[in-house]
């Protein structure tokens, strides 16, 4: 069954940056992190009925609220095949998370597997050599906001796994995107004294919220289902290829030179491999 939910988790992961990317298109970051996870919520409206809301997920989805701002405004400011590989640098994180919260190991391949991830970071901004490629990638907004947002997805996702295996999981998906939904209308509806702008962007992206929306909300339900399979220090390194997925749509549908990112994004998911053995 873990199968499944990995092939499911990889596909959907793989296109919701695309998704997110069009979403972002010309629109406010705020903005468009309300309307992109508000869909995502709306997404989960079939089973509405047999849930309940799981109060102890406010602490988890205040933490996911931030590190899905700066997901989605590192998707506004960079290529969507650099997002995707700097996504995964969570895993990073979930190494040292996971040992101080789920007593998780820390293992030599597990470092190894991080040393192997970090250099190949160097390949997404490439330069003539690796300390300038590294100064590249900080010089981004968008790359160091992701990074930002990574080490945050990485305490929520461990959270995420200590909870998971008492809880239902559909239960608690829905309560952490409610709660993540109603930070960002909070916030737009301060900063615009008006729900028109939330209207407009409806109107002006429905396609892609709709698509981001269901991959969004379900790679999520995909990724909690794994955990009961797998520890989270496997389940979301080994979940990386979609980063691959993300590539090939960003070459065709927004023109972007992936070829050296692609390799640093397979030295990645070669570290992440490394850590899962």
């Amino acid at each position: 069954m873990v199968y499944l939910w990995l092939i499911i988790r990889i596909t959907l992961l793989g296109y919701e940056r695309i998704a997110g990317k069009k979403i972002t298109s010309h629109e406010d970051e705020i903005l468009s992190s309300w309307a992109f996870f508000f869909f995502s919520f709306l997404a989960f409206f079939p089973f509405f009925n047999h849930i309940t809301f799981i109060s102890y997920s406010i602490f988890s989805g205040t933490i996911y609220t931030i590190s899905f701002f700066l997901y989605v405004y590192a998707l506004a400011n960079e290529d969507t095949s650099v997002i995707a590989p700097l996504y995964n640098m969570n895993v990073v994180f979930l190494i040292i998370t996971t040992a101080i919260f789920l007593n998780e190991k820390i293992t030599i391949t597990k470092i190894l597997g991080s040393l192997l991830m970090i250099y190949g970071v160097s390949f997404l901004k490439k330069d003539n050599n690796l300390k300038m490629s590294y100064i590249n990638i900080l010089k981004s907004k968008g790359a160091v906001a992701m990074l930002v947002s990574s080490g945050l997805m990485a305490i929520g996702r461990t959270i995420d796994g200590y909870l998971i295996r008492n809880v239902d999981s559909l239960s608690y998906s829905i309560s952490i995107y409610l709660i993540v939904s109603i930070y960002f209308f909070i916030v737009t509806l301060i900063k615009y004294k008006s729900i028109k702008p939330h209207i407009r962007i409806i109107k002006n992206k429905i396609s892609p919220l709709v698509s981001g929306g269901i991959s969004n909300a379900y790679s999520y339900i995909a990724l909690l289902n794994m955990f009961k399979y797998i520890d989270v220090s496997v389940a979301e390194p080994v979940s990386m290829s979609s980063a691959l997925i993300t590539a090939f749509f960003a070459k065709f549908i927004f023109k972007e030179k992936v070829a050296i990112r692609v390799l640093g994004t397979i030295l990645l998911i070669l570290g992440a491999f490394v850590i899962y053995i």
